[in-house]
């Protein structure tokens, strides 16, 4: 007979493996159904895992997902090895290259979570940090990775109140929508001073082997230096950067050519 308190930490695991890899969110009563417990017993359990940041829940839907705080955990595994390890060489070299910052961010919610950072040689400092957060109407890399979400993430922007933090912040659903278009047809995204007066940022989606977005890699900069002229040629390291990393994750661009072996 297990100890009541080795039952309970064996609860909370059964409720965060019930969590499909390809599911967004998911139901109480199918996580109750998935670990053969009451749905009682399963909220509670969810309201612990919600409180502590493992399990966020969609107010408007009434439906779970896996939190953040699980990746900010996991940060010791992912540093050796996947997305981590994949972006390192690339971020890297980027940075080299153009002399600024670059980051490395997923989608949580509605707001974009930084994964990795390399730091430019300039003097400017970022107040950015790896398991920091972003909010995606406002930032180039958080645009990225709504651009291509399903409807329901998008539906849920529709009805969020997109808060001001500059004059130039996207602050209408209409407007964002319209945004998100240009973002996937032009294959990148803008932060023209949105977030934060005097700072520009460009990002391009991040594939993996089945072809989904599942990051933005972006670049930061002083306006003095991400002028209209010098954006133009920051684009296509960023891109370029993006799509050598979704290689490295397994994406193959439809129409391309494989490496011979």
């Amino acid at each position: 007979m297990m100890h009541p308190m080795v039952e309970a930490a064996d609860r909370v695991l059964r409720v965060l493996q019930a969590f499909g890899p390809h599911e967004r969110d998911v139901s109480l009563g199918d996580l109750a159904q998935r670990v053969g417990l009451p749905k009682s017993s399963v909220h509670r359990l969810l309201v612990t895992l919600v409180g502590h940041g493992f399990v966020e829940r969609d107010p408007s839907t009434r439906r779970y997902r896996l939190g953040v705080r699980l990746f900010e955990l996991g940060s010791t595994v992912i540093h050796e090895r996947g997305l981590h390890s994949a972006a390192h060489p690339v971020l890297e070299e980027l940075s080299a290259s153009t002399g600024e910052t670059c980051h490395l961010a997923i989608l949580s919610g509605l707001e974009a979570v930084y994964v990795y950072k390399v730091d430019g040689n300039s003097s400017i400092t970022m107040s950015s940090r790896v398991g920091g957060r972003a909010p995606c109407h406002a930032t180039s890399i958080g645009k990225v990775l709504t651009a291509w979400v399903g409807e329901d993430v998008l539906r849920q922007l529709r009805g969020h109140r997109l808060r001001a933090y500059t004059d130039r912040t996207i602050t209408s659903a209409r407007a964002l929508e319209a945004e998100l278009a240009r973002v996937r047809e032009q294959g990148y995204a803008l932060d023209l001073e949105e977030l934060e007066e005097g700072l520009r940022c460009v990002a391009a989606p991040v594939r993996d082997g089945s072809g989904r977005v599942v990051a933005a890699l972006g670049i930061a900069g002083p306006r003095r230096r991400f002028q209209d002229g010098h954006l133009d040629r920051v684009v296509p390291p960023v891109v370029q950067a993006a799509a050598r990393l979704s290689r490295n994750l397994g994406y193959v661009e439809v129409g391309a050519v494989p490496a011979a072996v």
